[in-house]
């Protein structure tokens, strides 16, 4: 009986210093993946995701080696759940099989992440529903661009309790916040101005009654396409707004040229349409009662659209995304989106996204491709970059003139850099001169522009002897002498010729 006894306690001992594997205290905190995404894993469960405003962290678990993240991307939407098995664990470092077997790599982050939690309030006497969704934004004072979503289900009552993650880097010591809480799809509450709230605190915000049927319109019907005109000194541009299911927008101008892809989302009662446009100034379509929108700020004046039945671009243009691998088919995830794009398999860019996805698993690329009833049909492939993220800054369209501009893609083949020869680049004067490198000998020309269109005029170069690149360097000259227009997507520059894109240039310096 006695060593019946001791080796209970034996065993008791033994239990009680193995320490409990998954537990909160194991893995909380900071951590950000090999696609430079962060997430911030909260003691109680909570899910953050301070980096993104287009997604929203709502819950964490860890069971039985398998890390389950709950995250929310519209109001109206419902929760997506994502499952990683660990594979190995130590040192700040965890690793993880994804459910299409590809393997994703999470390292510790010293980056701070905040938390704000807060409380809505309303006046009425009135029942909700037993779960209902918040939403909440905080925005500097004197910008338009949120810092910090928070799309979350909650316990519907009096008091509806939210929470925000933030980026502590980022955030000021007082922001504006609006909130709105929906079921359904259908807001029940929401501010009715922003509230000026101080961080770090708790506020308590009060929210307002949007009466069903008051000044309420039906939600739009997707997809849904717009045509307007914009008036530029004595020009007439053409703006063309394209609404897919699912939150995904297009605003294009002029045709061809600056083409933003984003989010969109309805607000006050389904009567505005914000939309999002990575870090560029959002803008927003008031809707009037013929169907048509009035668009804010894409000028100083307001763009009037009706509605108009046209197809997406025909013209491909430039989208940075990442490419990742759902069950052994590419996904492709739109930057400055921060959407799921389904992917045509016609073209000869889906055979490269694919090749790509089986060599590298996942990956940040940039590729021309053009859309087709909510699907992307990727014509060609130009930049890859193995476990490569996406970069919010590339989205503030960068300057054409004065910018080192990286030749990356000529004809659809990648640029090559040789050992101690310059990297080909080319910088685009105000004086209507050009300067540059085409790897081994430096070059200036004039070109000019209008509107969309460029053209170069043969200049003069160097006469340095290179051991390698003199192939590369003869198309790059070529590729300039055919060259007729451009556009720039972000960060990068496409030089066309006869509608094709015969280079790609990255902005590196501005």
């Amino acid at each position: 009986m006695h060593k019946f006894l001791l080796f209970l306690f034996c065993s008791f001992l033994l239990v009680s210093c193995v320490p409990p594997s998954g537990t909160s205290q194991d893995i909380s905190g900071a951590w950000i993946d090999d696609q430079e995404r962060l997430y911030y894993l909260d003691e109680d469960g909570g899910l953050g995701i301070p980096d993104r405003t287009a997604v929203s962290g709502v819950r964490w678990n860890m069971e039985n080696g398998v890390l389950t993240l709950a995250t929310m991307d519209s109001p109206g939407g419902d929760v997506r759940e994502r499952r990683l098995i660990l594979k190995k664990s130590g040192s700040g470092r965890m690793e993880f099989t994804d459910a299409d077997g590809s393997t994703t790599v999470w390292k510790r982050s010293n980056t701070k992440v905040g938390r704000l939690d807060g409380t809505l309030f309303y006046r009425e006497r009135m029942a909700l529903p037993p779960e209902v969704v918040v939403d909440i934004q905080l925005y500097p004072l004197h910008s338009p661009v949120p810092v910090a979503t928070s799309i979350r289900p909650a316990s519907g009552s009096a008091q509806i309790d939210f929470r925000v993650y933030y980026l502590e880097q980022t955030m000021d010591a007082q922001v504006r916040l609006t909130a709105s809480v929906l079921y359904s799809g259908e807001t029940l509450f929401a501010t009715q101005t922003d509230e000026v709230i101080s961080i770090p605190g708790h506020p308590s915000v009060l929210v307002y009654r949007t009466v069903p049927g008051e000044n309420q319109l039906p939600p739009l019907k997707t997809p849904a396409s717009y045509k307007g005109t914009l008036k530029s000194g004595d020009k007439q541009v053409s703006v063309h707004l394209y609404l897919e299911e699912g939150g995904l927008a297009l605003l294009t101008q002029d045709g061809d040229r600056n083409q933003y892809m984003g989010t969109w989302m309805e607000k006050d009662r389904n009567r505005t349409i914000e939309i999002t446009r990575g870090v560029l100034k959002p803008v927003t379509a008031t809707r009037e009662a013929g169907g048509g929108l009035l668009l804010h700020g894409l000028s100083s004046q307001a763009v009037e659209l009706k509605p108009a039945d046209i197809p997406w671009p025909t013209q491909g243009f430039l989208l940075e995304g990442e490419l990742r691998s759902e069950n052994g088919t590419p996904v492709f995830s739109e930057c400055n989106s921060q959407r799921d794009i389904p992917l045509l398999t016609t073209g000869k860019g889906y055979s490269q996204l694919n090749q790509i996805m089986q060599e590298n698993g996942s990956a940040s690329v940039v590729l021309e491709g053009r859309m087709q009833d909510g699907h992307l049909e990727a014509s060609n492939v130009f930049l890859v970059r193995k476990g490569g993220v996406c970069s919010t800054e590339n989205y503030a369209s960068a300057p054409l003139l004065e910018t080192y501009w990286r030749l990356r893609e000529i004809n659809g083949t990648p640029v090559t850099i040789f050992p101690d020869q310059p990297e080909p680049h080319l910088i685009l004067r105000d004086n209507g001169q050009a300067s540059g490198s085409d790897g081994c000998n430096n070059f200036f020309m004039s070109w000019k522009r209008k509107d969309n269109g460029m053209t170069f005029a043969a200049g003069g170069s160097t006469l340095r002897l290179c051991p390698q690149g003199e192939e590369q360097a003869r198309a790059i000259h070529e590729m300039f002498s055919k060259v007729d227009a451009w556009n720039i997507n972000g960060s990068m520059l496409e030089l066309r010729s006869d509608n094709s894109i015969v280079a790609v240039l990255e902005a590196v310096d501005m």
